[in-house]
């Protein structure tokens, strides 16, 4: 079974641009077409196309590796009749929920100290809208494409690949945009644009809120949700010191910060060893 499944990436990317500019042309927003959101959108999709210019050059070499690891792992499966007797839909609802809990998860732990700069990318956008769900570093591409895969394989769920992918793509490009939607009764089982638009926001209060990517009820349950209403903050991570119009300081943004949070971590170690080494020569001559 193939790790990495044979979408045509054309006709996908060309279904997300026009369902994007018939989003855009139904809630459009003078702030949606200001040379500032332009900027950032054009950096947005430069990003994208980075990404896969890298799938395209690595994308044999990425899929022998994960095979070998997978087989490797000797990972077991479920019977591979276990979803027989369920309709499609059902199964692929079954498939979208088990993959925003690994999502969750997965993005959960971008939001720690050394996971940020494989995420930063993401937020590094200050004007979010429907593109910014482009807007997403090969590195957490890879680290969620493989988990999904992964899972939905040993779930054997590999007939709604294509299903859960397509629906990722929409429910990504929905919840970045700028409307004043909550979904009312139904807002903790799925996500709406105002619960995104505040995980989003570059204020305290929401760092690290908010990380499923369709079922805030996930966030209920493991205390990460937070949504006070309509969100009006100023979006993006400019105080990481991530650039939001620049895509190769973006990209390359990742190898940068971890290059110098080692040196940071190496110096420390440095310092409190010489630090040590002074206190002992102090003990030892008293």
């Amino acid at each position: 079974m193939d790790w990495i499944p044979q979408f045509d990436w054309i006709a996908k990317i060309l279904i997300a641009l026009i369902a994007t500019f018939v989003l855009g042309f139904v809630f459009k927003k003078s702030s949606e077409f200001s040379k500032h959101a332009a900027q950032n959108t054009a950096a947005s999709l430069v990003v994208a196309f980075a990404n896969i210019v890298v799938v395209i050059v690595f994308l044999e070499d990425l899929n022998r590796i994960a095979q070998k690891a997978y087989h490797a792992l000797a990972i077991p499966t479920l019977p591979s009749d276990t979803w027989e007797t369920l309709p499609l839909w059902a199964v692929a609802l079954i498939g979208i929920a088990s993959k925003d809990f690994v999502d969750y998860w997965n993005h959960r732990l971008m939001h720690t100290k050394w996971g940020w700069p494989t995420h930063a990318a993401h937020h590094s956008d200050t004007h979010v809208n429907a593109f910014t769900g482009f807007r997403v570093h090969f590195l957490e591409v890879a680290l969620m494409s493989l988990s999904y895969v992964a899972l939905l394989t040993w779930l054997q769920m590999p007939q709604v690949l294509p299903i859960v992918v397509l629906f990722y793509t929409f429910i990504g490009m929905y919840v970045h945009m700028d409307l004043d939607f909550d979904h009312g009764p139904f807002k903790y089982i799925l996500a709406s644009p105002n619960y995104h638009r505040w995980h989003h926001a570059d204020i305290p209060a929401a760092y690290g809120k908010n990380l499923a990517n369709v079922i805030p009820l996930f966030d209920v349950i493991f205390g990460t949700y937070y949504n006070p209403g309509k969100c009006d903050a100023e979006m993006g991570a400019l105080k990481s010191g991530i650039e939001d119009k620049n895509p190769i300081a973006i990209y390359i943004y990742p190898a940068l910060e971890w290059v110098r949070m080692i040196k940071a971590l190496l110096q420390r170690k440095s310092e409190n060893s010489t630090n040590g080494s002074s206190l002992t020569g102090k003990l030892e001559k008293q």
